[in-house]
């Protein structure tokens, strides 16, 4: 071409002979003629130029820079546009979110993602949802990418052999990813199975690699839960062979990140099967650097294993202690709690390890852990959200469907359709957005000083977690520390389920002549798990600070005969208490007095003279709302003060964001009290059941009260269980009046509780200790 003068003829070819290098492999020839392409772009028509940016993205992909590859995706996306090629301007901006994914910026993912899928093309969508589900996996949303990868998988439609095997089988071997995550590891065995069998007839050698490790570690986690049992030993040799064999395939085919993650896998096997010498020579022989925060985490926790049977237990617990650091700071990029709190299932394994270790070291160094891995979501800056128009109109229409649903006597499925279709609509935009650089960041405070505020409040602390099969704890009782085995978990959490089946069942139901029986089984459990859990501890301070694994959570622990009375606070971590405890101080809320603000909802008989009461008790001070309405309600939370909300609530299990309470223009739900933040000094929720939450991996909680306090309350008042409306009203009335005496919250709870229907035990004091 040279010899013809003709530039942009050579550029053409340099590109197609770009294309069939890569096609063979040779990415260094490919990156040439790309970039020999790019030099002379005048050579090619405007469609051929986004393919030539389209091109150099995913070189860059396939060479391991990221980085170089969103600028290409960039380019590529700003000609579609420009040009109006709709179809090139979808595949460049999602190709740069899956970019943007592999350098940890899942909410720039997510985003990016989201914008392409926006755009309305006539190609396929399977590719683009399986892309998105691997983001959701790695943001630790594991049963939202589950369900996403079984729709995309159904979408693919036709007979074997029609050309979508390969990509059936990436589903499959996605789908043994996220099951092992969940802990399912028969189906994980399957999905790789099945996606190892069709990579192998298509003959893709790598990837029929990468599913046959995750049927490997599917294997080695199912039968080998005891380290030296037989079966444990078993399932070592059998992986440790295979995880060889895969080093070797992927060495050839030059995958290292394949090799590295196959030498990760045989030390486990190798550790697993007491080969401590060999489990270290694997990890030693790794070439690079894990690409994800998962696959990075993974490599730590096995290595501290190792180490630690080898008995260099300070490494490994140096090792941990670095990867909680990693971890904490892989969730702060995220505005959306959804996702900071859910990315915690990656480093759930390593915290039990953590702890199992701290365990031969004393109840300082427990402690000392227990606060390394608990709710970081409390140390992370604040969500510094950025305003989202979108978001606040999907909220609205949400808020008035479920308004309209809850006001028809019978159930429309049309709305109900609806309304979810709204709640994935919001989740998705939520997953998407990122912190601002410039937000907030928590008061440090060190165990030592937490301690301290624990003496000066007059509190013990009893802090509950699992160990294998028995339910431990540690107590700082008058100032000194211990761990103690209290009682078999299974049983622990029996008792518990049993309570919150009968503290229902006497709130709810007109029981009769069962009313004995049913409330003598109530305290019955109520006494047993008092005597395994609180008595042996004869604390002796004015009050508790209870932090509970989420298999004894949501309890009226004021039932317990020896906390009967007695100031409680249910609190997330030491630390966490010990920041959102005591009186406000000048520089925190530097406006004069304190406002107790009053939301008032519909269908509640007893409401509107609970509101009075609790105005008279403050008097000028207070500020009854009645017809309630959401944004007077989000405002009064984002300000200092006293905010008491009496309506009816409700706790989503499934979509723990959505929780709710019932105003008169809708239900204002936990997700939009995000972009405001929450600067209440306490908050009151009389309302049913939204001091329950739902627990994710790490002990992260999602629910109302957890999220307002995660926002930024110093401490919540909410109910755990239905209460009937006028023990509520009596309840949360004699709460404010002590209050208003200058009794801290746990004390007016107390003291509210002791004077009213044992039903209110269902009300707790959550958070920190506040002192009017």
């Amino acid at each position: 071409m040279d010899q013809l003068g003709d530039s942009d003829l050579g550029a053409r070819v340099a590109y197609q002979r770009a294309n069939v290098h890569g096609r063979a492999g040779d990415l260094a020839a490919a990156s040439a003629g790309i970039e020999a392409a790019v030099a002379h772009l005048s050579a090619f028509t405007p469609v051929e130029q986004c393919s030539v940016f389209l091109s150099r993205g995913m070189l860059a992909l396939e060479t391991g820079d990221p980085r170089r590859a969103i600028v290409s995706f960039h380019e590529a996306a700003a000609l579609s546009e420009q040009s109006g090629f709709v179809a090139q301007a979808q595949m460049a901006r999602h190709n740069e979110g899956y970019a943007r994914y592999l350098l940890g910026d899942l909410p720039g993912a997510l985003t990016t993602m989201a914008a392409a899928a926006e755009l309305e093309t006539d190609f396929s969508s399977a590719p683009t949802v399986l892309d998105r589900a691997r983001v959701l996996l790695e943001a630790g949303l594991v049963s939202e990418a589950v369900e996403m990868l079984h729709s995309g998988a159904e979408s693919i439609v036709g007979p074997p052999g029609d050309g979508q095997d390969q990509l059936r089988a990436e589903f499959d071997l996605e789908l043994a990813r996220a099951e092992q995550l969940q802990g399912n590891h028969d189906l994980a065995s399957e999905a790789a199975e099945r996606a190892r069998s069709a990579f192998a007839r298509l003959g893709a050698t790598a990837w029929a690699g990468r599913a046959s490790l995750a049927g490997l570690l599917a294997d080695l986690e199912r039968h080998g839960g005891h380290r030296g049992s037989e079966s444990a030993s078993a399932a070592a040799r059998a992986t440790s062979v295979g995880a060889d064999e895969l080093v070797r395939t992927a060495t050839t085919l030059g995958d290292h990140r394949l090799a590295d993650n196959a030498r990760v896998a045989g030390a486990a096997a190798l550790f697993l099967g007491g080969d401590l010498v060999g489990a270290q020579q694997r990890l030693a022989g790794r070439a690079s650097q894990p690409v994800s925060l998962s696959d990075e985490l993974n490599v730590v926790g096995v290595t501290a294993a190792v180490e630690a049977a080898a008995g260099d237990t300070a490494r490994a617990r140096r090792l941990l202690s670095s990867a909680a650091r990693r971890l904490e700071a892989g969730q702060q990029g995220s505005a959306s709690l959804d996702v900071r709190t859910a990315r915690a299932v990656h480093g759930a394994w390593l915290s039990g390890l953590d702890l199992r270790l701290a365990l031969a070291h004393g109840a300082p160094t427990v402690l000392t852990t227990l606060e390394r891995w608990r709710s970081a979501t409390d140390r992370l800056p604040s969500l510094g959200r950025p305003a989202d128009e979108e978001l606040a109109r999907l909220t609205e229409r949400l808020r008035l469907v479920r308004g309209r649903i809850r006001a028809e006597p019978d159930r429309d499925p049309e709305l109900e359709r609806e309304a979810d279709g709204l709640q994935r609509l919001i989740r998705a935009r939520d997953w998407a957005l990122t912190a601002e650089a410039e937000s907030a960041v928590p008061a440090p405070i060190r165990i030592r000083e937490a301690r301290q505020v624990l003496t000066e409040d007059d509190r013990d602390l009893i802090w509950l977690f699992r160990q294998d099969d028995r339910l431990c704890a540690l107590g700082i009782i008058r100032g000194r520390a211990a761990v103690r085995e209290l009682m078999p978990f299974g049983q622990a959490a029996e008792l518990a389920q049993r309570i919150r089946v009968d503290l229902r069942a006497v709130a709810t139901q007109h029981l009769g002549a069962l009313a004995p029986a049913v409330w003598g089984s109530l305290r019955a459990a109520a006494a047993a798990l008092d005597e395994g859990v609180i008595r042996p501890w004869r604390s002796g301070a004015a009050g508790l600070v209870l932090v509970t694994c989420h298999e004894l959570s949501a309890l009226p622990w004021a039932l317990l005969p020896s906390l009967a009375g007695r100031p409680l606070t249910v609190a997330r971590s030491l630390t966490g208490y010990a920041r959102r405890s005591g009186t406000p101080t000048v520089d925190e809320h530097p406006q004069p007095g304190r406002t107790v603000h009053v939301s008032v909802g519909p269908s509640l008989a007893r409401a509107g003279a609970e509101a009075d009461a609790i105005a008279a008790t403050w008097g000028d001070a207070a500020e009854v709302v009645s017809p309630s309405r959401a944004r007077v309600l989000v405002d009064a939370l984002a300000s200092p003060g006293v905010v008491h909300v009496a309506a009816h609530g409700t706790h989503e299990v499934q979509s723990p964001l959505f929780s709710c309470v019932a105003l008169h223009d809708g239900p204002v739900f936990a997700h939009e009290l995000q972009p405001t933040g929450v600067r209440a000094d306490h908050v009151v929720l009389s309302a049913c059941d939204v001091g329950s939450a739902t627990f994710r991996p790490g002990e992260e909680s999602l629910g109302l009260a957890a999220s307002v306090i995660s926002l930024g309350a110093r401490s919540v008042v909410a109910a755990v269980s239905p209460v009937p409306d006028e023990i509520a009203a009596d309840a949360m009335v004699a709460h404010h009046r002590a209050l208003s005496r200058g009794r801290s919250s746990d004390e007016a709870l107390a003291e509210a509780i002791t004077g009213t229907d044992p039903v209110a035990a269902s009300f707790l004091s959550l958070g920190g200790r506040f002192v009017p």
